[in-house]
């Protein structure tokens, strides 16, 4: 892209160019960082890490995109305008970073969120089925399903592909790329060569939010496994994401590997990626299997490829935390395991925060002294 857009600069632009900060490099420090450059202004990411590299909760071969939300429709709306960013990226990038498959969330009886989502996003106007077995089988021979409500604005991400174009396009606005940072401030970061000033700081480091500030959130432990998919052939580019809201369970094709991700999307035992074995144990082998030979039957006896722990940061209502500290940090964490799609969404938002703009999203919702962070942890479909 050449040339900044003009939207987000405050009234009062000052003459000389604004300096900001930007501590961690996953998909939404990059995409705030990002959003700050198209400002116009002078931007330093913190990482120890690469973009797209370490244990980060970024690091992965696919990301299920979903507009789904049940009746919730401001989530529904910001998934809306998230998608619509990630077409404006993949112009950028120049090539497409949402694979268009759909999401299909598997119907179990008396299941009141498919049967909401599917209301919702009809009186929205946004495009969703439901569908019998006979339909089902039809559109997606060999994938078993009695019923299944289609949200046909979902997909796949990749996040090894989406931050390494990030990383690029960064480097060639002309970021600056610092290592670990040990202290945070409002208006200053620590790292190995001393304290450096900024205008702003956002503070956008996932699992390790909690070094630096105090915030209401939980680090859970997330098991993943890859199955080998190759036996369903071309099949496998038009296979959807697909979930099932009783079990937790979700399936993710990747389809440059000829793979497909099972994982459950509720909550883990507590864990943090500094020291973790990341070993998967083999009763979670054994459910992951189990849901996929369900509803493809041919994968049963498929090979695990690859086996892998990443981590959530949830909160206990499972919305996010877009806020500002009492001394001046902006915050954006907590992401619950459902933030990755609404990178390039939250990356702007978090942006006009720093910049003293009226973010375009309404976020009292995501405040960070919120009386729903206390209490037990939702269980959210996925």
């Amino acid at each position: 892209m050449t040339g900044h857009p003009h939207h987000f600069r405050p009234a009062n632009w000052a003459e000389r160019p604004l300096r900001f900060a930007v501590v961690g490099g996953g998909v939404m420090g990059g995409f705030t960082a990002a959003s700050l450059i198209q400002a116009g202004v002078q931007v330093t990411l913190y990482d120890p890490n690469a973009m797209g590299t370490g244990p980060g909760a970024s690091v992965d071969t696919g990301r299920s995109f979903r507009v789904h939300y049940g009746n919730d429709q401001h989530l529904i709306s910001m998934a809306v305008r998230a998608r619509r960013l990630w077409s404006e990226w993949s112009i950028r990038m120049g090539w497409p970073l949402l694979h268009e498959t759909g999401k299909l969330l598997v119907e179990q009886q008396g299941d009141r969120h498919a049967l909401e989502s599917w209301r919702a996003m009809r009186d929205m106007g946004l495009r969703a089925d439901r569908l019998s077995e006979g339909r089902v089988a039809e559109e997606w021979p060999g994938f078993r399903a009695d019923q299944v409500t289609v949200d046909r604005l979902g997909g796949v991400l990749d996040p090894g592909v989406i931050l390494a174009g990030l990383a690029s396009w960064l480097s060639n606005e002309g970021i600056e790329w610092k290592k670990e940072a040990f202290e945070v401030k409002s208006n200053a970061v620590r790292c190995g060569g001393g304290w450096s000033e900024y205008d702003q700081v956002v503070l956008t480091s996932g699992a390790w939010t909690q070094r630096w500030i105090d915030v209401p959130m939980e680090v859970t432990r997330q098991e993943l496994v890859y199955f080998d998919a190759s036996a369903l052939g071309e099949r496998l580019n038009r296979l959807p994401v697909f979930s099932d809201l009783a079990s937790g369970f979700y399936a993710i094709p990747t389809v440059k590997d000829g793979r497909i991700k099972v994982a459950n999307h509720h909550p883990g035992r507590a864990g943090h990626p500094d020291g973790d074995e990341r070993k998967v144990s083999s009763e979670f082998k054994a459910q992951a299997r189990e849901f996929l030979s369900t509803h493809l039957p041919e994968l049963a006896e498929s090979k695990i490829e690859l086996d892998y722990v990443c981590f959530y940061s949830g909160t206990a209502d499972r919305d996010f935390i877009l806020d500002r500290t009492p001394d001046g940090l902006i915050v954006g964490a907590g992401f619950s395991g459902h933030g990755f799609k609404f990178g390039p969404l939250i990356g702007r938002l978090l942006a006009q925060m720093a910049l003293g703009i009226q973010p375009e999203v309404d976020l009292n919702r995501f405040s960070m002294t919120r009386e729903t962070l206390i209490g037990e942890a939702t269980k959210i479909a996925v």
